[in-house]
């Protein structure tokens, strides 16, 4: 807000207002990318003079940008890519060597950042720059490098700075540093002044994101690939995996048994399928790569002459998973991979049945399946058998009754579009709903097709996204 000087003494208030108003634009920044060689050039040469490391080389993916106000540079800041190994960020985040790897390149770390002017000319002039900048840096990166920003990163030298402008600018700080600087690849020379580690949600659920053991959809895509053999899970998720599926009965008999628990061998499976292997072959030889503090994580079984953790076969866990319950099987695997995703919560479902195939051939009935898919997780909410001489429509409230619906989007299709399913959406898991229309319900069909006069936007039947007041009819 402008407030008024004391020295001014117009009582137009038209006057007054153009008064403000060339105040406002006098003092109005701008942050522009550089990407031209000159500005480039320019912008290396005012580092080197003006920040204090005299080093204006940036690792990695980087970007430049020039602040200025009226035409006049008054700030530079440049971003690289994120430190590989970063004690108290890795462990702030959660994640694992191989979520690290597959994820590390979501993170920018701000290299370089110099005021070109006094500080004292306009307070809380830096934490309007980094915020400033802040707003449109995923995009210039997705523009330049095709993948946007999750979470930035910074180091500040206490013995220099006290970091006032990133706590303003609302960064967090997480730890410090051990001391160590890299010189070239993979060395590191100690040089014994510790920095403060700063950090910046662009993403308001950046950590979830990154240490979930199967990224959402929207962030899956931008995604590198770790090896296949890479243990993708932290301890925390494997203990609580196997926590998870202590509820499993082992089907096997009890002569002959080498591997005696059931869940180990099922968390390995869990785990290879979410590093990527998605054969039996690949399982077995993701098995075959864990090391021993893998495999003791995971429980396995210890070979009595020599002592050391032994990893399941292919076949001995390809017997296991075709003898357990698939439905009790899926429903313990997706409530444990939901428990690591429930900050993210269902932005929207899809419900949809399906008829399995071969099942007549089983036990001379057809097998109807009726199943919701998170769309932004892409997990699987609880799939239902519809009963004998029914179908999906009473078979929806079954399948959504466990559910917290408020404020997803649920769609289906046209044999859905029903008023008892729109109302029990929407006055009883006030939810929004997305159904199709055909022309086999004529007057519906023509009554949405006569909505010309409707208004311009966005419509939500539950109302749980309109502001304050009455809703339109």
């Amino acid at each position: 807000m402008i407030c008024p000087t004391k020295s001014r003494s117009t009582s137009r208030p038209a006057e007054l207002v153009r008064q403000i108003l060339r105040e406002t634009t006098a003092k109005a920044l701008t942050v522009e990318l550089v990407d031209h060689p000159q500005e480039e050039a320019q912008w290396n040469k005012l580092i080197t003079q003006y920040h204090y490391l005299k080093e204006y080389r940036l690792v990695g993916e980087s970007l430049r940008y020039v602040v200025k106000q009226n035409g006049v540079w008054i700030a530079l800041v440049g971003w690289s890519s994120a430190a590989f190994h970063l004690r108290a960020r890795d462990a702030w985040i959660g994640w694992t060597d191989a979520q690290r790897q597959a994820g590390r390149h979501l993170l920018a770390c701000n290299a370089r950042f110099v005021l070109l002017g006094p500080k004292a000319q306009s307070p809380n002039l830096a934490s309007r720059i980094l915020s400033l900048n802040l707003q449109r840096l995923s995009e210039d990166w997705l523009a330049r490098y095709g993948h946007p920003i999750a979470l930035v990163e910074t180091y500040v030298d206490p013995q220099r700075f006290e970091g006032t402008c990133y706590r303003a600018a609302n960064w967090i700080q997480i730890g410090v540093t051990k001391g160590f600087g890299r010189s070239r690849l993979d060395f590191y020379q100690l040089h014994e002044h510790p920095k403060a580690i700063f950090v910046y949600r662009l993403h308001p659920k950046a950590r979830q994101i990154l240490s979930a053991p199967v990224m959402p959809p929207a962030w899956a895509c931008y995604r590198r690939q770790p090896q296949r053999h890479e243990y993708p899970l932290s301890l925390h998720q494997t203990q609580s995996l196997l926590q998870a599926l202590g509820a499993l009965k082992d089907p096997r008999r009890h002569h002959g048994w080498r591997h005696r628990r059931v869940a180990s061998m099922v968390a390995i499976a869990t785990a290879a399928m979410i590093a990527g292997n998605n054969s039996l072959i690949d399982i077995g030889q993701f098995a075959k790569a864990l090391n021993q503090n893998q495999l003791r994580s995971l429980r396995a079984s210890r070979d009595r002459h020599t002592g050391q953790y032994v990893a399941p076969s292919e076949t001995t866990i390809r017997r296991v998973l075709q003898r357990l319950d698939p439905v009790q099987l899926d429903a313990i695997v997706t409530a444990w991979m939901r428990s690591h995703l429930k900050d993210l919560g269902i932005a929207a479902l899809a419900v949809d049945g399906k008829c399995a195939r071969t099942a007549a051939k089983i036990n001379g009935q057809p097998l109807q399946l009726f199943g919701a898919l998170d769309t932004h997780t892409q997990l699987f909410c609880r799939p239902i058998r519809i009963p004998a001489k029914t179908n999906e429509i009473p078979a929806l409230k079954d399948l959504l009754k466990d559910l917290d619906l408020r404020g997803t989007l649920v769609s289906a299709d046209a044999l859905h579009t029903q008023k008892t399913t729109a109302a029990h959406l929407v006055e009883a898991k006030q939810a929004d709903y997305l159904l199709v229309v055909k022309d086999n319900q004529p007057h519906l069909f023509h009554k949405l097709a006569r909505l010309s006069w409707a208004p311009t936007g966005d419509f939500f039947p539950s109302g749980h996204h309109a502001g304050p007041g009455s809703r339109p009819a």
